[in-house]
């Protein structure tokens, strides 16, 4: 078995029985992520969509007893928890394509809910 220079195995993972390989490892983490902060605003779509305006309106909806406002609102959810993934992932398009299908079906769940 071929070892990397920075205590990786072929499969770069780090061996967590080597202590010789703790400063690398150290050494190595910060460096691993830095100028990428779309984990930052992934989790942050994730929480202010879901937690609140879509929890809010999925609430609204049950109770006035708005069927299509309450799976309109149910679609949203999931549309925004997928583009959250997609941030993650680091695909932009894909993120700002369910960005934009969240906002439709959302406007659509309060239309429903008004009219």
């Amino acid at each position: 078995m071929m070892r990397e220079s920075l205590g990786q195995d072929e499969y770069g993972s780090a061996s967590p029985f080597d202590p010789d390989d703790l400063p690398n490892l150290n050494a190595m983490g910060p460096a691993m992520g830095s100028g990428n902060d779309f984990e930052k605003y992934a989790v942050a779509v994730i929480i202010v969509f879901g937690a609140l305006i879509i929890g809010g309106l999925m609430a609204a909806s049950m109770s006035f007893g708005h069927r299509n406002g309450f799976l309109f609102a149910l679609g949203g959810a999931t549309s925004a928890w997928i583009s959250g993934n997609a941030l993650l992932l680091d695909r932009p398009r894909i993120y700002a394509l369910f960005v934009a299908i969240a906002a439709v079906m959302l406007i659509a769940s309060t239309i429903t809910l008004v009219t």
